[in-house]
């Protein structure tokens, strides 16, 4: 159980520190930000699934290529509450493609930000945890991505309830939230 406790910390660190984590009293990030999740969750895994070094290393490529392929920055900010989609943006064309052309009669996606960025985060967390749960050779991981624009429009509705917070406070939450949620699924899936 204290292994496990130990790992969902590492994740939600290794996630945030990706996402721009300062290092404390100072306005410097976390040097090579984007690979700390990669190495931290592969090592997890590793320990976790008694893998060898072949698979910390298909691990951590898999997770690399996960977060590399696009971005998702617009779409977690209206998650969160803290804007609205451009159409002109370009982060992952199909997700873009069907987020800001889907409509039902007369209501369309992209005029609610809020549902556009859970919609299209829940796309990208599958995205993210697919090729994951490829390299862990984990059919139900690859589809826990799906709770992302869940995770990241709570902590939005959080700040902005409770805490009349308009800024990237939650966003930052968001990623630690995120980072340990994916190592919870990753002990106990």
């Amino acid at each position: 159980m204290m292994i496990n406790s130990v790992i969902c910390l590492l994740s939600a660190f290794g996630f945030r520190v990706r996402g721009g984590l300062r290092i404390p009293f100072t306005d410097k990030k976390f040097p090579l930000n984007k690979f700390w999740w990669s190495v931290i969750f592969a090592g997890c895994a590793k320990y976790l699934y008694q893998g060898d070094w072949n698979f910390f290393i298909v691990t951590a490529i898999a997770v690399q290529m996960s977060v590399s392929i696009c971005g998702w920055g617009e779409a977690c900010g209206c998650a969160l509450g803290l804007g609205k989609p451009t159409p002109d943006r370009v982060d992952y064309a199909d997700f873009d493609e069907f987020c800001d052309n889907f409509h039902i009669k007369g209501w369309k996606l992209i005029d609610h930000p809020i549902c556009w960025g859970v919609v299209w985060l829940t796309l990208r967390g599958l995205f993210l945890t697919f090729f994951i749960g490829l390299a862990l050779n984990n059919i139900p991981f690859m589809l826990t991505g799906s709770a992302m624009g869940l995770i990241y429009a709570f902590w939005g509705w959080i700040g902005r309830k409770f805490f009349n917070c308009y800024d990237k406070t939650f966003w930052n939450v968001s990623e630690w939230a995120f980072g340990y949620y994916c190592g919870l699924m990753l002990c106990v899936i």
